[in-house]
């Protein structure tokens, strides 16, 4: 007779448990979907550098994708400061496409760079050394769009890469995620 009252009472408090971890996930979703107000997020989709990215702001396209040794910059020469490592450069054009507002306000360290070797760690481009960098940041009214630089600082042996851009709101709401891979060769 003990042992069914034991076992009765652990099978409850198992059920009691599962049910309250999933009412807090449920209202978790809840709250989530009440903070989006109508707006995307949780999605990560990746492209390639022959596709023009739409995000909830602005159109992206990466033109070329360079390494170099060394960069020229305003008044000085710009070289890593391990011989191990080179300049990723990625030329990009990003179009405002958010007609909610005027414009918007971008910045250098909006794109992030990844590769496999960083699981899933991020580095951010180098601030502006040149004028055809991209500004640290920059206004795009609506319509309106920038081409530039972003320059990286990678290991040399490094090949595979991928440029990473999420959404975040004025609000601070986190939307969705892009992805562009692409590849270097020497």
């Amino acid at each position: 007779m003990r042992k069914i009252l034991v076992i009765t009472v652990a099978v409850f408090i198992c059920i009691i448990t599962m049910g309250c971890s999933s009412i807090k996930q449920k209202a978790k979703e809840v709250a989530i979907d009440w903070k989006a107000d109508g707006r995307e997020y949780g999605k990560e989709t990746a492209y390639t550098i022959e596709d023009t990215v739409q995000t909830a702001f602005f159109k992206v396209k990466v033109n070329s994708v360079t390494t170099q040794d060394e960069i020229q910059g305003k008044n000085d020469e710009y070289v890593p400061q391990d011989v191990a490592h080179q300049f990723i450069v990625v030329n990009i054009t990003v179009e405002n496409t958010y007609d909610d507002f005027d414009s918007i306000t971008m910045f250098c360290d909006d794109f992030e760079l990844t590769w496999e070797q960083l699981q899933g760690e991020t580095t951010f481009p180098e601030y502006q050394m040149n004028e055809e960098q991209l500004p640290d940041s920059y206004e795009l009214k609506y319509g309106e769009s920038k081409t530039g630089n972003l320059v990286f600082i990678t290991p040399r042996n490094i090949k595979d890469y991928r440029m990473k851009y999420y959404e975040i709101w004025d609000d601070n709401f986190i939307g969705n995620t892009y992805y562009i891979d692409f590849s270097v060769t020497e």
